[in-house]
């Protein structure tokens, strides 16, 4: 991801969509605060691209916690003051990265996020990375967050932001066919892809339709998507941290 990019388009769409503005300066400072994460990965960098530096993501978690109480949705913020004593950040990063739940794995993603993106782009230039047509990111695993249309499928992963090419009439999550596609007039160039296999949905930013866009953030900005598909009873592969 193209971090100043992102920063710019987030503050760009929260100017024309102040049904969005709240989510999107939100997501504007968590990108901005994921830009320092992935800078100090780069200038820290372990020698094997598949270590994580646990003990150095750890202490991001206060200052990213007063970050959330000052800038999130108030029920985000109200959990998030809850946090600030807590000192077991470390141990919540590896079990998130070993594939444990626990409610706050959307604050987890997110310190993490940035740094295992860095460590996806060191393994594809130094290993290189297959792009099988699974519906989970051939680095990390993680299910996928959106989908990306510019001639092709690519799904974009929800921790590692790695993309990989994708079947475009084919659920990530059952590898099923039976997906409706829903579009909003409000925001053409995003659809939700929601499959009635499994019941789970998300949503695609067509790069055909508007160049200027930037994935992550234009799908934060199509609020009206994520409520017409919950209200068609389906499911998000994965919440982002702004709650959607």
């Amino acid at each position: 991801m193209d971090w100043e990019s992102a920063i710019a388009r987030a503050e760009r769409l929260a100017g024309e969509r102040p049904q969005a503005a709240e989510l999107l300066n939100f997501a504007r400072a968590v990108v901005r605060f994921q830009m320092e994460i992935y800078h100090r990965a780069k200038a820290t960098a372990r020698a094997d691209a598949r270590q994580l530096d646990t003990r150095m993501l750890a202490g991001f978690f206060p200052n990213f916690v007063q970050l959330v109480e000052k800038y999130g949705p108030r029920d985000l913020a109200a959990q998030a003051l809850k946090l600030e004593d807590r000192e077991d950040w470390e141990g919540l990063l590896k079990g998130y990265w070993g594939g444990a739940h626990d409610r706050l794995d959307p604050m987890a993603r997110a310190i993490l996020g940035p740094y295992v993106q860095y460590l996806a782009e060191r393994w594809r230039v130094e290993v290189g990375l297959t792009e099988d047509g699974t519906g989970s990111c051939p680095f990390c695993g993680r299910a996928p967050l959106l989908a990306i249309l510019n001639g092709h499928r690519r799904l974009a992963c929800s921790l590692c932001a790695n993309e990989w090419i994708f079947p475009e009439k084919r659920c990530p999550g059952c590898a099923g066919d039976r997906i409706q596609f829903h579009k909003h007039r409000a925001f053409g160039h995003v659809r939700v892809e929601a499959c009635d296999g499994c019941g789970h949905y998300l949503k695609a930013v067509d790069l055909r339709r508007e160049p200027q866009a930037v994935p992550v953030v234009d799908e934060v900005a199509a609020i009206e998507l994520d409520e017409l598909a919950r209200k068609a009873g389906f499911h998000k592969f994965e919440l982002n941290l702004i709650g959607q």
